[in-house]
């Protein structure tokens, strides 16, 4: 036998017994965000919510103040450039010799786009300072503020600001006129109770605060649930292009940026991040594939298919998702960007489909991670299309409402806790009749016994 080294041997064990071993491993470096979500999540519970509300709809406010101001000052020059360039048309094809030749509309083209481009950096650069500065008071006042409210000895407001003017818990964001909500028991042993509500709406609205003061209530209640396991979650259909240029993602980007993020990573920051994570995981994903085909192949069954083969790791595919964290969007904290480039549009799309299985993985996600609340576009789609007949609808929405129920029975073995509310949204301008009759499919597939509020 070899000689053995005790003393390497030593180290190896214990190192391996502390790190196995919570007792005994070291302890964990505590970040500055957790402490500040501790701090502010005392504070959001405490005497002083309203007061912090208060301040964080003054901030959204000056900053809605400048986006408006940008929009405006941009529609004025899109105005002015249309004018100038239209003349400019005019004039060359009168063919007098008086008018601007080709070459000279092209110069003025060049010089349109960069009086645009130089006003649009003029303003992204005033908001990311407004945005740096704003977080900068605001995290300090939140961490000044709890010090003295923990301090003080009477543990009143004190000289802490008040409110002079009160709000009622009963005001509620303007909804659509079209929305139903049910209640459901589902399960064969552990039955478990779920709400469902059916809406039209566009789904970047639902993440937009009413005006002024009206907000408050609808702030309170994102504001209290941010560090809690009762969290609600939002699925965005996008596509492979992680940037904030184009799609969807480009109007939940503006709307980010209308207020200030005080808790997470701005948008743009949480995208490079993912840009580097999937860089990361393509050698694993690619290595997962390849063992799969080796392992189907030794078994004697067929190799990966061909749609499998020609995936490309190194980029995302339709049913794979993202997400990304935010406390300045209504009642919504989780935002699941789920890949869905295939033609949707498409009537065969089958319980099989690469965006209903990412629907499945995006649901077990929210069963793991505290995501109570969550809401669906029910025909994956955002927008309504030519190719949406009624037939269609009704075809989309009982293979949705079939494969939900199907993995709402899935949930009690998922383990975390269980999606409690879950919304299914139209888009804003379904007609009404449709809505009924999707209403009607959802209580049949469902077997919704009572209502609990209609419209």
């Amino acid at each position: 036998m070899a000689d053995v080294d005790v003393e390497t041997l030593l180290k190896a064990w214990t190192t391996a017994f502390t790190e196995e071993n919570l007792e005994y491993a070291q302890p964990t470096e505590v970040r500055d965000e957790e402490v500040f979500g501790d701090v502010y999540h005392s504070l959001i519970h405490s005497p002083l919510s309203l007061t912090i509300l208060q301040l964080e709809a003054s901030y959204a406010c000056t900053v809605e103040t400048l986006c408006r101001e940008r929009d405006y000052k941009l529609g004025e020059l899109e105005a002015r450039q249309n004018k100038d360039m239209a003349d400019a048309v005019n004039s060359a094809s009168q063919g007098n010799g008086k008018g601007m030749t080709e070459q000279e509309i092209n110069v003025l083209a060049t010089q349109q786009i960069d009086e645009r481009e130089l006003l649009i950096s003029k303003f992204e650069s005033e908001l990311a300072t407004l945005h740096r500065t704003q977080f900068s008071e605001f995290r300090q006042w939140v961490m000044c503020v709890h010090e003295e409210y923990k301090t003080s000895a009477q543990h009143h407001l004190g000289s802490f600001p008040r409110s002079e003017s009160a709000f009622s818990m009963s005001s509620q964001t303007e909804v659509s006129a079209l929305q139903e909500s049910f209640t459901v028991t589902l399960g064969a042993q552990m039955k478990q109770m779920h709400n469902l509500r059916l809406v039209a709406a566009n789904i970047l609205d639902l993440c937009k605060y009413p005006s002024g003061e009206e907000a408050l209530p609808q702030r309170l209640q994102t504001s209290m649930s941010l560090y809690s396991n009762n969290l609600c979650g939002l699925l965005l259909l996008s596509d492979s292009k992680i940037q904030l240029n184009s799609g969807i993602t480009r109007e939940l980007s503006d709307l980010c940026n209308r207020s200030t993020e005080f808790h997470f990573p701005t948008l743009e920051a949480q995208l490079q991040n993912i840009k580097g994570d999937i860089r990361k995981s393509s050698s694993w994903r690619e290595d997962f594939m390849k063992k799969r085909a080796e392992l189907e192949a030794r078994l004697g069954g067929e190799l990966v298919n061909s749609t499998q083969q020609k995936k490309d790791f190194n980029k995302l595919n339709s049913g794979d998702f993202y997400l990304t964290r935010h406390s300045n969007l209504c009642e919504t904290h989780v935002v699941f960007h789920l890949i869905a480039e295939d033609n949707l549009d498409d009537g065969n799309v089958s319980s099989r489909h690469p965006v209903i299985i990412g629907l499945r993985n995006v649901l077990k996600t929210a069963c793991l991670n505290d995501i109570t609340t969550v809401t669906i576009p029910l025909l994956l789609s955002h927008k309504m299309t030519e190719r949406m007949t009624v037939a269609w609808c009704m075809k989309r929405a009982e293979l949705m409402f079939k494969c939900i129920k199907g993995f709402m029975m899935e949930m009690s073995g998922w383990g975390g806790t269980e999606v409690k509310t879950l919304q299914f949204l139209l888009p804003a301008d379904i007609h009404q009749d449709v809505f009924v009759k999707l209403t009607s499919l959802l209580t049949s597939i469902f077997r919704v016994s009572t209502p609990i509020r209609g419209s």
